[in-house]
This record gives structure tokens, C-alpha cells and sequence, in this order.
């Protein structure tokens, strides 16, 4: 994408779901990366087994635990983060062909992995208030009946990428209930759980179910991801068969990752860094939203919600916009956002996008939104005369 545009100035990116990494206490960390190299660099940067390393085990505990998650050292497999943990799932735990039900919009990711694993994807039913556990049970009775083997329901419940939405606590527990009903593992990915704007949260499917759920957990939200560290946290013997697959794809996880993890965790936990996040994200998902109201108003054609944690807001045109032309638009004002394509699982949510907040500096949030807005206007007029003309 270009970096000049017709009214000058550079970019400004809504675009990636990158965190804020100014908030790392990096002096505090380049010297207990330097300490860690130095007294145990032998066995930190040498080769590894695919478990999570004793040490880091109360530190993912920690974090599953303040949304009531369950787990332990045999139930952990590590992986270089969510992504990673996704394609294992897909190569893992089913077979070519077999189908994957997907919340939708969905995680681009997601939909690459379990297809790169040979995966068929259908949208799972959902309606106002989310995923649909009643629509949920004539959804798979009916693909089962035309031959399709359904292995697995893939979701992302907690500020979800990319609407920012999250299940209430009834619907997870009717949806884990139909879910064993139906011989269907729950695939829960949670990467922005624990970054709540008030610092609430809302019990993981894996709580209330732990021997049907697989769950997926990074650190890259909460710390940092070019430390490419995560784990799933499954049921034992799932987790063992698990560990299998992650050592044929990455041999084995760092170790100094691992131990770099620990140490943090050891050391300070993780409330400050952790409400330092919130805190920032609750600022400027604010700001943008104040931006598009008083830039779009609140009549439509543009409508949204605010989440109550996460990086992300989810914009949708009533008139069914095509926001792949308008990225294009929005590029020629300076400002970049994700089409809402991309996160369908067959080319739908066209009429949509997606707008993160979370590492765009405060001062250039407001103004972002206006070069959006324009373009998005600027789009709506020469649409309505191009209606006219016709």
C-alpha cells in the first residue's frame, strides 16, 4: 500500500490487531533476559520437549484461572502461540474432509489452518445474542445426515476477532451442554479474555467444560508475541496425542521463551502489566468510538457497537456496502482498515470491516476517523448518483 497520498501525509493503520508495546517494562526485562542468558543460557537456548516447561506452568495457571479456566502440567502442550496451536488442532485431532464449524464472522487464521489441514468449514448458526446452541443441534443432525463427518465447533467467545462480541455466560453453558450432546469438541481460542476494559471477566467454556473443550492461550496479547509463545490446554490423553503433532511441526518450543515467561510471572505477576493494557485499550477504543459518532452519526448508514474489551470495533453498512472498493477509497485519505471478506468463510460479510484501535497513538486516533469517514461518505455519494444515473 502506498505511503503518499492525494492530501499528503503518511498512513494511518486500523488495520493490524497489533499490541501496544509500550507498556512493556523493557528495562526491567532486557536485564532478567540478560541474567536468564547468563546463569542458565546453556540450558535455555538448547533444544526442548514438547511440554511447557515446569516453571511457566504457574504462570499459565495464573491466567486461566481468573476466568475460571482448569488445567495442569499433562493437560499443557506449548506452541509458538494461537496460530500455531490451530493448524496442530486441524492436523491433530481430525482427518481430511472432515468439517469444522466456525463462529463467523470468523478469525482469518483459523479458516487458513484447519483448511491447509484439509478441513471443511460451515458457518455455525448463531443469531442476535451469538452462537445458537437450539440451531446449533439441527445444524449438525443436518450435515451429518448429507454424509459430512463434523468433528469440531471453532469459536472465539470473549471479545471476539473480529466484532469485539462476547457470549453471555447462559449461552456458554447451553452451548458446552449441546456441544457433549452432540459428540462435538469446542475449540475455544482466548486471546483477549483477560483485557476486560473494567477489568471483568466472563467464565471460559474450558471452566465448565474441561474434557470437551480444547483450549487455546497465548501470550502475545498479555506480553508480548515476538516471544512466539502459547499452549493449548486439553484433556490428557487429547493433550498427549497433541504433543506429537506440535514435535513434528516445530521439534520443540523455546525454552528461553519459556523460562523468560517464568521469570516475569516469578518475579511480578501479571496485575500490573495486565490492567496497564486494559487501561490503554479502554482509552482509545473510546476515543475511536466517540470519533465515529460524531464523524458518521448514529443513524446509519453505519452501525456498530462498543465492545467492552479486546483491539477491535466491527463497522457494517445497512445498504451492503462492498468494503473491499472502499479500502481502496480509504487509502487515498490516508487510513487503512480490514475489509469484512476476509473474515468470511466464502467471501460474505462484504458489507463490513473491521477498525482496530489498540496500537494507533491517542492523537491520531480522532484524525484517522475522520479520513475515514470521508471516504466512507465520499463512497455513499458517488454510489447514490451512480443510483441515480441508472
Amino acid at each position: 500500500m502506498p505511503q503518499l497520498f492525494e492530501r499528503g501525509g503518511d498512513l494511518i493503520s486500523f488495520a493490524g490487531g497489533l499490541p501496544d508495546l509500550d507498556l512493556l517494562p523493557v528495562k526491567e526485562l532486557s536485564e532478567q533476559f540478560a541474567r536468564l542468558t547468563r546463569i542458565g543460557g546453556r540450558i535455555a537456548l538448547q533444544y526442548s520437549t514438547p511440554h511447557v516447561a515446569k516453571a511457566l506452568v504457574p504462570a499459565i495457571t495464573d491466567l486461566m484461572g481468573r476466568e475460571d479456566g482448569r488445567t495442569d502440567a499433562a493437560s499443557l502442550v506449548p506452541t509458538a502461540g494461537s496460530q500455531m496451536g490451530l493448524l496442530a488442532l486441524g492436523l491433530g485431532l481430525a482427518a481430511p474432509g472432515e468439517t469444522v464449524l466456525c463462529q463467523t464472522p470468523a478469525y482469518p487464521g483459523a479458516a487458513v489452518a484447519f483448511r491447509t489441514a484439509g478441513l471443511r468449514l460451515h458457518g455455525a448458526p448463531e443469531d442476535a445474542e451469538g452462537l445458537d446452541p437450539l440451531a446449533l443441534r439441527d445444524t449438525v443432525a443436518r450435515l451429518r445426515a448429507e454424509g459430512q463427518r463434523v468433528r469440531m465447533l471453532y469459536c472465539n467467545p470473549t471479545f471476539q476477532n473480529p466484532t469485539g462480541a462476547t457470549l453471555s455466560v447462559e449461552r456458554r453453558h447451553q452451548l458446552a451442554e449441546a456441544a457433549r450432546e452432540l459428540d462435538l469438541l469446542i475449540v475455544e481460542d482466548n486471546p483477549y479474555g483477560l483485557l476486560g476494559f473494567d477489568g471483568t471477566t466472563v467464565p471460559v467454556l474450558q471452566g465448565m467444560d474441561p474434557e470437551n473443550v480444547v483450549y487455546l492461550g497465548t501470550f502475545s496479547k498479555v506480553f508480548a508475541p515476538g516471544l512466539r509463545c502459547g499452549w493449548i490446554a486439553a484433556p490428557e490423553q487429547v493433550a498427549e496425542r497433541l504433543r506429537g503433532t506440535v514435535e513434528v511441526m516445530a521439534l520443540s518450543p523455546s525454552a528461553f521463551a519459556q523460562a523468560a515467561l517464568a521469570a516475569f510471572h516469578t518475579r511480578g505477576g501479571w496485575d500490573a502489566l495486565i490492567d496497564a493494557y486494559r487501561e490503554r485499550y479502554r482509552e482509545r477504543c473510546g476515543l475511536m468510538a466517540d470519533a465515529l459518532e460524531r464523524e458518521l452519526g448514529t443513524e446509519g448508514p453505519w452501525h456498530w457497537q462498543r465492545p467492552d474489551g479486546g483491539f477491535y470495533l466491527w463497522l457494517r453498512h445497512e445498504g451492503g456496502a462492498d468494503t473491499g472498493r472502499l479500502a481502496q477509497a480509504a487509502a487515498r485519505h490516508g487510513v487503512s482498515f480490514v475489509p469484512g471478506s476476509h473474515f468470511g468463510l466464502d467471501g460474505e460479510c462484504r458489507d463490513s470491516l473491521r477498525l482496530c484501535f489498540s496500537n494507533v497513538p491517542r492523537k491520531r486516533i480522532p484524525e484517522g476517523v475522520a479520513r475515514l469517514a470521508a471516504a466512507l461518505r465520499g463512497a455513499d455519494v458517488g454510489a447514490d448518483l451512480e443510483g441515480r444515473a441508472a
